[in-house]
């Protein structure tokens, strides 16, 4: 345990004194600020154009949050001869667990910025408190940790970078498309290909679904979260998370480096 703190303590640390860490918050800074300029041109609600632009710009900092600090400096360290002198003192699964409880904390310090400029942006310009916006942070936080296991299970298995980083994007793609292409498929009827059908309902079980996540109606509405969907996601979360991780550290401990 005393080796998985001190592995998530020093990836962390590195990270923040990463210059890639400034520019991404420069680059978040611009997000919020386009967010709080297309206010200015909306004739609707401002709040919840501020809102949606601005948790569509978590979204996308927090992609790059995955790859850069999650699967890139996992490679990085590799190249540098780093990692071999690690793994002879450490167990290849608390290294996985370490490394990945590090990159946790960047997206958490990300996702905490961006909700708290949010909530500030959206009481100066359009004048509504959005205490909801604290549910969009937990399901910013949930979503891509869950999409940082899929990374490390990538680099797990000796997936090249490059590779890595086009799979974790496409796979975030498909998870927010899964739903929407089981429901097409069903209204199809007798007109949709069954056998069409049970390989995207089977693709859909085994790739993270992120539509659990998606509650961004609610909260820009103002309205109460269902229990059962939110006990449902936190479940699926941790269960899902856990599967990678333990795949991961088996996989890493298997692997030949």
């Amino acid at each position: 345990m005393r080796h998985i703190i001190t592995i998530a303590k020093t990836t962390m640390i590195e990270s923040v004194r990463d210059r890639v860490f400034i520019g991404l918050l420069f680059f978040l800074l611009f997000l919020l600020g386009f967010s709080a300029y297309l206010s200015t041109l909306s004739l609707g609600d401002t709040a919840r154009v501020i809102q949606n632009s601005g948790m569509a710009g978590m979204a996308l900092i927090c992609l790059l949050v995955t790859i850069l600090f999650g699967a890139f400096s996992l490679y990085r360290e590799e190249e540098r001869n780093e990692l071999y002198v690690l793994l002879n003192r450490v167990p290849r699964p608390s290294y996985i667990l370490g490394r990945f409880l590090g990159t946790a904390m960047i997206i958490i310090i990300f996702s905490l910025i961006s909700g708290s400029a949010l909530f500030l942006l959206t009481l100066l310009f359009g004048g509504v408190p959005a205490f909801g916006l604290a549910w969009a942070v937990l399901w910013n936080i949930c979503e891509f940790t869950l999409l940082g296991g899929v990374a490390f299970l990538f680099y797990a298995l000796g997936i090249s970078f490059t590779l890595n980083a086009i799979m974790v994007i496409g796979i975030f793609i498909i998870g927010h498309s899964m739903t929407e292409a089981v429901e097409s498929f069903i209204a199809l009827g007798r007109f949709g290909s069954p056998l069409h059908l049970q390989s995207v309902k089977i693709i859909s079980y085994l790739l993270p679904n992120f539509d659990l996540f998606d509650f961004r109606l609610e909260i820009i509405h103002q309205e109460p979260l269902p229990l059962n969907r939110v006990l449902l996601a936190l479940l699926y979360w941790f269960s899902y998370l856990a599967a990678l991780l333990t795949f991961a550290g088996a996989s890493l401990k298997n692997r030949d480096l």
